[in-house]
């Protein structure tokens, strides 16, 4: 059953009315700059720190202000708004970098580590993906060798976002084989001084996010967790990851719902505002529809989450929906500015080429559906049948 009800206490809504003006002074003047140079100024991340955004959900004894997934996914739209590489880079430190040590962390890593992530003294990175590897994580061909009080780590990692600038990397490696013969996959803990930057990916769209190429030669890590339970702890901070991407896509859809429907209002041809026009406001109707269930679908998820619920398929149920509908969305926001959408003069073709990334990081759509087609079909109920003894034709 879903839930529609957030009550946000005060601090939480001076929260989200401090990073609304943060969006505004701080981003929104540097945006287009930003995206043009591919490049975010380190800064900045310092900046948000300050605020709080480097530790949202992070516990107030490290630093973080402890806020709840439904607050932080709020945060999150908020920035996706105005600047979604931002956004991304930001949400995805807190939910897997910092989601993950807090989590699974010795108490002595917590203390080592989250104050200087959470402060936005240092920023967080989540190296999973490889050439032979994403959402396949049994392909995971980066390894570790235990040797000494340190591990070992040989590998390559492919589109790791903020990975060259990142000053602390969550790195998940092979450990050896299962009992079933398959790559026991654990997590470490890694510096940037171990890393070997290979090169920044140039992207569609989140230009200004450092999404980058890795390479580890003898890096020196520590473990996270256990040994050999990397791919449960990927999976579990992937579940909150997926709310953050859910409200990442909800940021970037409403920014483009509501410039289209202003320009609607505003832009005339033969006389009339074009949103006097059917075709238009058709356009309107279903963008606004398909923004509203997807935020509805992600504050659901991010409110199981702050009911500590599994949320496997309600993520990924918010993902999947909000980042295709904001694709479309973004998509009939062109549509309606015409020839002025399809320019770099406004920012809608950035909007449009940034929610594509939603569709693809942390899981494909296509993925997503595997995800919640296995757990659909565990949830169904037995059908209660009557017997009934096989009639013929009436003669």
């Amino acid at each position: 059953m879903i839930t529609l009800e957030h009550p946000l206490d005060e601090a939480s809504r001076a929260f989200l009315k401090s990073v609304e003006e943060f969006a505004q002074k701080e981003v929104a003047p540097f945006a287009d700059e930003w995206d043009h140079d591919e490049k975010l100024p380190r800064e900045i991340f310092t900046k948000a720190g300050k605020l709080g955004l480097m530790g949202m959900i992070a516990p107030k004894e490290f630093g973080g202000r402890g806020l709840s997934y439904v607050t932080a996914a709020f945060a999150i739209k908020e920035l996706g708004k105005v600047f979604a590489a931002l956004s991304m880079d930001i949400a995805a430190h807190n939910s897997l970098a910092v989601g993950q040590i807090n989590q699974f962390g010795a108490p002595e890593q917590k203390q080592k580590y989250l104050p200087k992530l959470t402060s936005g003294e240092w920023l967080g990175a989540w190296a999973l993906t490889e050439p032979n590897a994403g959402s396949d994580t049994g392909g995971i061909e980066t390894r570790g060798q235990e040797n000494g009080d340190h591990w070992d780590i040989n590998g390559l990692k492919k589109f790791i976002t903020s990975g060259r600038t990142a000053d602390l990397l969550v790195v998940m490696a092979t450990t050896g084989k299962t009992e079933k013969g398959k790559n026991e996959i654990s997590a470490f803990i890694m510096m940037k001084d171990q890393v070997t930057p290979v090169r920044k990916i140039h992207t569609y769209g989140m230009r200004a996010s450092d999404t980058a190429e890795l390479r580890f030669e003898d890096a020196k890590a520590e473990l996270l967790g256990a040994r050999g339970r990397g791919r449960e702890q990927a999976l579990s901070v992937l579940d909150r990851g997926r709310i953050g991407i859910a409200a990442l896509a909800v940021g970037i859809a409403e920014a483009a719902f509501d410039r289209a429907n202003s320009y609607a209002n505003e832009r005339k041809q033969f006389g009339h505002p074009i949103g006097d026009f059917q075709a238009v406001q058709w356009m309107l109707v279903d963008s606004a529809m398909e923004l509203e269930a997807a935020e509805v679908l992600t504050m659901h998820a991010a409110n199981l989450q702050d009911q500590t619920k599994n949320t496997t398929k309600e993520s990924a149920m918010a993902k999947l929906f909000a980042s295709e509908s904001a694709v479309r969305i973004c998509d009939r926001a062109m549509q309606i500015h015409g020839g002025y959408g399809y320019s770099r003069d406004l920012p809608i073709e950035r909007y449009l080429r940034d929610a594509k990334l939603c569709e693809i990081g942390e899981g494909t759509s296509q993925v997503q559906r595997l995800v919640i087609a296995r757990h659909v079909l565990k949830e169904a109920k037995p059908l209660k049948l009557a017997h009934r003894e096989p009639r013929g034709p009436n003669i």
